[in-house]
């Protein structure tokens, strides 16, 4: 679940996910920036969507502030995209991203991102406060968090230094400002993947299931290591733990993930181990990492365990409505003998292994429970399965063929179209449906009205006539007795 109260600036603990802003026009500010390269070094933030394996250009835009450090929408303007010409063709005639150039401050990156997102910018640079004491250098150690609710932005955004970002903005007043962004990710023959994760999230299971086919792909060509979210609580007061923890010593534990439900995080913590264990019994070489001379070691994939991970959330959710069909150990036992897994086996591996494994998982925690690297970069960005695809593969010295196949070509100009579960309707849309149901609302009135008018004339005019047959019957009673 998302963190409501998540702070927008945390410390990294791993080599971050930077982005380059390589100043192309005009060539005069190009000496000022970056102490003379022109280039720039942000950090990315946690959420949006970074255009991995791309560099993208765009044009430098810049919407005055009227006091609010644009938090709302009404605070600044910005101008419509533009494009560039390459040579003199018309044919060739190129749209160029709107990058906005907008002021850290006053409220969260989210909603600064987002509200630079409604007036057309396709990437953003916050700039940090005039005020702030973090060089070019520090930057570099800072996570742009997300507030808990970044889920909806599918725009890259950067934080830059205060020195740089002025002349930025300065420039951006008196000139067009044109730049190239790019985000540079560690390479290698064979790139490896480490991710943290839960069994009982639903965020986790969901990026699993829709990156299992890519991974599948992928087999040869990358290693994955699965890390899982465990934390210890004090022992002092076990009361508190509420059935967090493997026992009341506090030692192991995990996220309840239905609140008041009915599973725990000692439940979790078993299903954890579980699938630990099938990792680790299922996966063989696939004879990769050998790449024009260079050896590395060979690459493993555990094809059973993604095909478990794959149906694992459909067929035993939270909120199943029986013991093989729910979270826990019957639903478990009865997956793995579906896709093929030993469960014997896996049970004597958790039961033999289980302390060990959770203090192991334990000790090697990263800066989220639900962190990603690629070789060995802290990867910023939303948890999407075709984004962190792009990422990976723009992490090979040499792109294989299977990148190939899984990346299309991406418009930067467009929203980027990856899975994201839980996006907001927008305030347009939810009006014209509210319209819609009004107007269906009132139509159905007006049939009812028509057919309670109907109803209601047939049953006066049945009542009357009743009542006039009933009274001739009276009145031919009174005229016979007088006869």
């Amino acid at each position: 679940m998302a963190n409501r109260s998540a702070i927008g600036l945390l410390l990294g603990l791993f080599v971050a996910a930077h982005a380059q802003i390589k100043i192309m026009s005009p060539s005069s500010l190009k000496k000022q920036v970056g102490g003379g390269t022109g280039k720039i070094t942000g950090s990315t933030a946690t959420f949006g969507a970074p255009f991995y394996g791309d560099d993208v250009v765009g044009q430098l835009v810049y919407g005055e502030s009227a006091g609010n450090t644009h938090c709302s929408e009404d605070d600044y303007e910005l101008p419509e995209p533009e494009t560039q010409m390459r040579g003199t063709s018309q044919h060739e005639e190129v749209k160029l991203i709107n990058i906005a150039l907008i002021r850290r401050g006053k409220c969260s990156f989210t909603t600064k991102v987002k509200i630079a997102y409604k007036k057309g910018a396709h990437a953003v640079i916050i700039v940090d406060r005039e005020d702030s004491d973090l060089t070019a250098a520090s930057l570099q150690r800072i996570i742009v968090g997300d507030d808990g609710y970044g889920d909806s932005i599918h725009i890259p955004s950067i934080l830059i230094d205060k020195v740089d970002g002025a002349r930025l903005i300065e420039a951006t007043k008196n000139s067009k400002v044109v730049a190239e962004l790019s985000w540079d990710v560690p390479t290698d023959h064979v790139v490896s993947m480490d991710l943290w994760m839960s069994s009982g999230s639903r965020e986790s299971l969901q990026f699993l299931k829709e990156f299992a086919p890519k991974r599948r792909k992928l087999n040869e060509v990358m290693r994955f290591h699965p890390h899982f979210h465990v934390f210890s609580m004090p022992s002092s007061e076990p009361a508190i733990y509420q059935e967090l923890c493997s026992d009341t010593t506090g030692q192991y534990c995990a996220e309840d993930p239905d609140a008041s439900g009915s599973i725990t995080g000692k439940d979790v913590l078993e299903e954890d181990v579980r699938q630990m264990c099938i990792h680790e019994l299922t996966k063989v070489s696939t004879h990769g990492g050998q790449h024009e001379g260079h050896e590395h070691a060979p690459v493993e994939y555990a094809a059973p365990f993604w095909d478990y991970l794959e149906k694992f959330q459909e067929r035993c959710p939270l909120d199943g409505s029986s013991p093989t069909e729910r979270f826990g150990l019957e639903c478990s036992k009865k997956l793995m003998a579906e896709v093929g897994v030993d469960a014997e086996g896996v049970m004597s591996c958790a039961a033999s292994t289980h302390d060990e494994k959770l203090k192991k998982h334990r000790d090697h925690t990263a800066w989220s429970p639900r962190a990603l690297r690629i070789n060995g970069w802290r990867y910023t960005g939303m948890m999407d399965a075709d984004l962190v695809t792009r990422a990976v593969c723009a992490g090979f010295t040499e792109k294989p063929k299977e990148c190939e196949e899984l990346i299309s070509e991406r418009d930067p100009t467009a929203k980027f179209g990856g899975a994201v579960a839980g996006e907001a309707v927008s305030f347009s849309t939810f009006v014209w449906g509210l319209l819609g149901v009004a107007a269906l609302a009132f139509l159905m009135l007006c049939c009812y009205k028509k057919t309670l008018q109907a109803s209601l004339k047939s049953s006066v005019r049945e009542e009357v006539m009743l009542e006039v047959q009933a009274a001739m019957s009276q009145y031919n009673r009174l005229h016979g007795q007088e006869l």
